[in-house]
Protein backbone atom coordinates (compact mmCIF):
# COMPACT_ATOMS: atom_id res chain seq x y z
CA UNK A 1 0.00 0.00 0.00
CA UNK A 2 1.64 3.65 -0.89
CA UNK A 3 0.65 6.83 0.59
CA UNK A 4 0.93 9.70 -1.74
CA UNK A 5 1.81 12.93 0.89
CA UNK A 6 -0.72 15.83 0.76
CA UNK A 7 0.83 19.00 1.77
CA UNK A 8 -0.33 22.04 4.26
CA UNK A 9 -2.93 24.82 3.62
CA UNK A 10 -2.25 25.87 0.00
CA UNK A 11 0.08 24.17 -1.00
CA UNK A 12 0.28 21.76 -3.92
CA UNK A 13 -0.22 18.35 -3.05
CA UNK A 14 -1.57 14.74 -4.96
CA UNK A 15 -3.65 13.05 -3.34
CA UNK A 16 -4.24 9.13 -2.59
CA UNK A 17 -4.65 7.30 -5.56
CA UNK A 18 -7.20 4.78 -6.06
CA UNK A 19 -5.97 1.56 -5.26
CA UNK A 20 -5.38 -1.44 -7.01
CA UNK A 21 -7.37 -4.48 -7.44
CA UNK A 22 -7.26 -7.62 -4.40
CA UNK A 23 -6.03 -4.83 -2.00
CA UNK A 24 -7.13 -4.85 1.35
CA UNK A 25 -10.28 -3.34 3.70
CA UNK A 26 -8.45 0.12 4.68
CA UNK A 27 -6.41 0.41 1.30
CA UNK A 28 -9.90 0.23 -0.32
CA UNK A 29 -10.98 2.99 1.85
CA UNK A 30 -8.25 5.45 1.61
CA UNK A 31 -8.31 4.90 -2.45
CA UNK A 32 -12.05 5.42 -2.28
CA UNK A 33 -11.38 9.10 -0.29
CA UNK A 34 -8.44 9.63 -2.78
CA UNK A 35 -11.51 9.81 -5.39
CA UNK A 36 -13.30 12.07 -2.94
CA UNK A 37 -10.56 14.40 -2.86
CA UNK A 38 -10.39 14.91 -6.37
CA UNK A 39 -13.84 15.28 -6.74
CA UNK A 40 -14.71 17.26 -3.96
CA UNK A 41 -11.87 20.74 -2.71
CA UNK A 42 -13.47 21.12 -0.03
CA UNK A 43 -13.13 17.64 1.20
CA UNK A 44 -9.07 18.12 0.02
CA UNK A 45 -9.12 21.42 1.76
CA UNK A 46 -10.47 20.07 5.46
CA UNK A 47 -7.79 17.27 4.60
CA UNK A 48 -5.40 19.74 4.63
CA UNK A 49 -6.55 21.56 7.35
CA UNK A 50 -6.73 18.77 9.39
CA UNK A 51 -3.52 17.33 8.45
CA UNK A 52 -1.72 20.84 9.07
CA UNK A 53 -3.55 21.03 12.52
CA UNK A 54 -2.66 17.71 13.81
CA UNK A 55 0.90 18.56 12.67
CA UNK A 56 1.13 21.99 14.87
CA UNK A 57 -0.27 19.81 18.36
CA UNK A 58 2.24 17.38 17.94
CA UNK A 59 4.58 20.03 17.48
CA UNK A 60 3.28 21.69 20.82
CA UNK A 61 3.12 18.72 22.65
CA UNK A 62 6.68 18.28 22.02
CA UNK A 63 7.39 21.73 23.39
CA UNK A 64 5.21 21.11 25.92
CA UNK A 65 6.86 18.01 26.66
CA UNK A 66 10.09 19.48 27.05
CA UNK A 67 9.10 22.64 28.96
CA UNK A 68 8.33 20.06 31.67
CA UNK A 69 11.55 18.60 31.44
CA UNK A 70 13.35 21.68 31.69
CA UNK A 71 11.08 23.08 34.86
CA UNK A 72 11.57 19.11 36.62
CA UNK A 73 15.61 19.19 36.07
CA UNK A 74 15.14 23.29 37.43
CA UNK A 75 13.35 22.16 39.88
CA UNK A 76 16.16 19.81 40.91
CA UNK A 77 18.94 21.56 40.60
CA UNK A 78 17.43 24.44 42.92
CA UNK A 79 16.90 21.54 45.78
CA UNK A 80 20.21 20.29 45.29
CA UNK A 81 21.91 23.75 45.61
CA UNK A 82 19.77 24.05 48.81
CA UNK A 83 21.00 20.99 50.37
CA UNK A 84 24.71 22.02 49.78
CA UNK A 85 24.16 25.44 51.44
CA UNK A 86 24.14 26.20 54.51
CA UNK A 87 20.86 25.90 56.45
CA UNK A 88 21.82 29.25 58.37
CA UNK A 89 21.99 31.21 55.36
CA UNK A 90 17.87 31.63 54.34
CA UNK A 91 17.64 35.21 53.91
CA UNK A 92 16.43 36.17 50.86
CA UNK A 93 19.41 37.94 48.88
CA UNK A 94 17.13 41.00 47.56
CA UNK A 95 15.83 41.79 51.59
CA UNK A 96 18.93 41.16 53.34
CA UNK A 97 20.70 43.77 50.72
CA UNK A 98 18.04 46.10 51.41
CA UNK A 99 18.14 45.64 55.21
CA UNK A 100 22.07 46.42 55.03
CA UNK A 101 22.05 49.64 52.68
CA UNK A 102 18.91 51.07 55.00
CA UNK A 103 21.32 49.88 58.06
CA UNK A 104 24.25 52.32 56.51
CA UNK A 105 21.55 55.10 55.50
CA UNK A 106 20.84 54.96 59.52
CA UNK A 107 24.26 56.55 59.87
CA UNK A 108 24.11 59.30 58.00
CA UNK A 109 23.67 61.72 61.11
CA UNK A 110 26.66 60.58 62.67
CA UNK A 111 28.19 60.42 59.47
CA UNK A 112 27.61 64.20 59.06
CA UNK A 113 29.22 64.99 62.40
CA UNK A 114 32.01 62.85 61.84
CA UNK A 115 32.60 65.39 58.67
CA UNK A 116 31.88 68.60 60.25
CA UNK A 117 34.91 67.96 62.66
CA UNK A 118 37.14 68.87 59.37
CA UNK A 119 35.92 72.34 59.41
CA UNK A 120 34.73 71.91 55.58
CA UNK A 121 32.44 74.04 53.62
CA UNK A 122 28.41 72.58 53.44
CA UNK A 123 28.85 71.06 50.19
CA UNK A 124 32.15 69.09 50.61
CA UNK A 125 30.78 68.33 54.24
CA UNK A 126 27.86 66.68 52.24
CA UNK A 127 30.09 64.89 49.68
CA UNK A 128 31.90 63.73 52.81
CA UNK A 129 29.25 62.35 54.98
CA UNK A 130 28.22 60.16 51.29
CA UNK A 131 31.34 59.25 51.17
CA UNK A 132 31.08 57.73 54.75
CA UNK A 133 27.98 56.14 54.46
CA UNK A 134 29.30 54.27 51.32
CA UNK A 135 32.08 53.35 53.57
CA UNK A 136 30.09 51.93 56.04
CA UNK A 137 27.74 49.58 53.69
CA UNK A 138 30.85 48.53 51.55
CA UNK A 139 32.65 47.69 55.20
CA UNK A 140 29.71 44.85 55.55
CA UNK A 141 29.85 43.71 52.29
CA UNK A 142 33.59 43.16 52.13
CA UNK A 143 33.66 41.65 55.43
CA UNK A 144 30.46 39.04 54.17
CA UNK A 145 32.85 38.47 51.13
CA UNK A 146 36.15 37.81 52.87
CA UNK A 147 34.00 35.67 55.07
CA UNK A 148 31.94 33.86 52.27
CA UNK A 149 35.33 32.76 50.42
CA UNK A 150 36.94 31.40 53.63
CA UNK A 151 40.04 34.05 53.49
CA UNK A 152 40.39 34.52 57.25
CA UNK A 153 43.57 36.23 56.93
CA UNK A 154 41.97 38.86 54.65
CA UNK A 155 39.18 38.83 56.82
CA UNK A 156 41.00 39.22 60.24
CA UNK A 157 43.35 42.47 58.88
CA UNK A 158 39.83 43.97 57.60
CA UNK A 159 38.39 43.84 60.76
CA UNK A 160 41.85 45.45 62.46
CA UNK A 161 41.65 48.47 59.57
CA UNK A 162 37.99 48.58 60.98
CA UNK A 163 39.16 49.38 64.47
CA UNK A 164 41.19 51.45 63.56
CA UNK A 165 39.36 53.69 61.66
CA UNK A 166 36.57 53.52 64.08
CA UNK A 167 38.91 54.49 66.66
CA UNK A 168 39.53 57.54 64.34
CA UNK A 169 36.10 58.57 63.89
CA UNK A 170 35.67 58.12 67.53
CA UNK A 171 37.90 61.28 68.04
CA UNK A 172 36.17 63.02 64.70
CA UNK A 173 33.39 62.94 66.61
CA UNK A 174 35.20 63.95 70.18
CA UNK A 175 36.30 67.09 68.38
CA UNK A 176 32.94 67.92 66.79
CA UNK A 177 30.72 67.70 70.42
CA UNK A 178 33.61 69.63 72.38
CA UNK A 179 33.29 72.27 69.92
CA UNK A 180 29.25 72.31 69.63
CA UNK A 181 29.35 72.84 73.78
CA UNK A 182 29.36 69.16 75.36
CA UNK A 183 29.73 69.96 78.75
CA UNK A 184 32.99 68.69 80.04
CA UNK A 185 35.22 65.73 78.38
CA UNK A 186 33.48 63.08 79.99
CA UNK A 187 30.88 63.93 78.65
CA UNK A 188 31.88 64.39 75.22
CA UNK A 189 33.75 61.24 75.47
CA UNK A 190 30.68 59.48 76.30
CA UNK A 191 29.04 61.16 73.80
CA UNK A 192 31.38 60.31 70.93
CA UNK A 193 31.67 56.64 72.49
CA UNK A 194 28.19 56.11 71.97
CA UNK A 195 28.26 57.35 68.34
CA UNK A 196 30.71 55.14 67.49
CA UNK A 197 29.21 51.86 69.13
CA UNK A 198 26.25 52.41 66.95
CA UNK A 199 28.49 52.81 63.94
CA UNK A 200 30.21 49.72 65.25
CA UNK A 201 26.44 48.36 66.04
CA UNK A 202 25.54 48.95 62.64
CA UNK A 203 28.11 46.99 60.00
CA UNK A 204 27.99 44.13 62.53
CA UNK A 205 24.27 43.24 62.09
CA UNK A 206 24.79 44.47 58.34
CA UNK A 207 27.41 42.07 58.21
CA UNK A 208 25.23 39.40 59.83
CA UNK A 209 22.64 40.39 57.46
CA UNK A 210 24.59 39.71 54.40
CA UNK A 211 26.03 36.33 55.44
CA UNK A 212 22.67 35.10 56.26
CA UNK A 213 21.89 35.65 52.70
CA UNK A 214 20.95 32.30 50.40
CA UNK A 215 24.28 31.89 48.51
CA UNK A 216 24.08 33.11 44.91
CA UNK A 217 24.23 29.83 43.46
CA UNK A 218 20.48 28.87 45.29
CA UNK A 219 19.56 32.10 44.41
CA UNK A 220 20.26 31.80 40.87
CA UNK A 221 18.44 27.70 40.87
CA UNK A 222 15.45 29.51 42.35
CA UNK A 223 14.86 31.79 39.83
CA UNK A 224 15.49 29.49 37.42
CA UNK A 225 12.77 26.59 38.45
CA UNK A 226 10.60 30.00 39.01
CA UNK A 227 11.13 30.91 35.06
CA UNK A 228 10.61 27.25 33.94
CA UNK A 229 7.51 26.82 36.11
CA UNK A 230 5.97 30.48 34.55
CA UNK A 231 6.96 29.19 30.98
CA UNK A 232 3.97 26.93 30.80
CA UNK A 233 3.08 25.56 27.50
CA UNK A 234 0.06 22.96 28.51
CA UNK A 235 -2.71 25.84 27.73
CA UNK A 236 -1.27 26.18 24.28
CA UNK A 237 -0.45 22.22 23.59
CA UNK A 238 -4.40 21.54 25.20
CA UNK A 239 -5.25 24.40 22.47
CA UNK A 240 -3.25 22.94 19.59
CA UNK A 241 -4.85 19.50 20.50
CA UNK A 242 -8.37 21.11 20.74
CA UNK A 243 -7.90 22.40 17.37
CA UNK A 244 -6.51 19.72 15.63
CA UNK A 245 -9.86 17.66 16.98
CA UNK A 246 -12.21 20.17 15.59
CA UNK A 247 -10.63 20.17 12.27
CA UNK A 248 -10.47 15.89 12.10
CA UNK A 249 -14.15 16.23 13.29
CA UNK A 250 -14.80 18.23 10.19
CA UNK A 251 -13.23 16.17 7.84
CA UNK A 252 -14.83 12.77 9.13
CA UNK A 253 -18.37 14.51 8.72
CA UNK A 254 -17.64 14.82 5.54
CA UNK A 255 -15.99 11.73 4.46
CA UNK A 256 -18.70 9.61 6.25
CA UNK A 257 -21.51 11.64 4.44
CA UNK A 258 -19.29 10.85 1.18
CA UNK A 259 -19.27 7.05 2.30
CA UNK A 260 -22.93 6.53 3.28
CA UNK A 261 -23.44 7.34 0.10
CA UNK A 262 -20.70 6.15 -1.81
CA UNK A 263 -20.33 2.34 -0.92
CA UNK A 264 -17.54 0.37 -2.96
CA UNK A 265 -19.81 -2.79 -4.48
CA UNK A 266 -18.76 -5.90 -2.23
CA UNK A 267 -18.10 -4.37 0.98
CA UNK A 268 -20.56 -4.27 4.07
CA UNK A 269 -21.51 -0.93 4.34
CA UNK A 270 -20.60 -0.97 8.29
CA UNK A 271 -17.33 -1.81 7.34
CA UNK A 272 -16.57 0.40 4.63
CA UNK A 273 -17.58 3.19 7.34
CA UNK A 274 -15.25 2.12 9.67
CA UNK A 275 -12.29 0.97 7.67
CA UNK A 276 -12.72 4.99 6.18
CA UNK A 277 -12.63 6.35 9.74
CA UNK A 278 -8.91 4.57 10.11
CA UNK A 279 -8.10 5.36 6.50
CA UNK A 280 -8.54 9.14 7.92
CA UNK A 281 -5.95 8.38 10.95
CA UNK A 282 -3.77 6.92 8.56
CA UNK A 283 -3.67 10.00 6.12
CA UNK A 284 -3.57 12.39 8.80
CA UNK A 285 -0.27 10.81 10.14
CA UNK A 286 1.02 10.11 6.87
Amino acid sequence: MSIHPLLGPGEAGQPPVASQPGQSLLSSAIAAIGELFRESPLALDQFQEARNDRAQADLAAAVAEQASRQAAEARARASAERHKASPHRQLGRRFATAAATALALLDVLPAYWTAEAFGLDQIPTLALTVLLCAALGGQMWLLDLFATKGRRVTFWLLVALLGAGFVTIFALRLDYLQVTGYEGMPSAALGALALTGMSAALVAVGFVLLSHRRPKAVASADRAARRAARADTQDAASAARTRAGLSRAALEDTVMAWAISHPPAGIAHEEFLAASSRAIAVLLMG
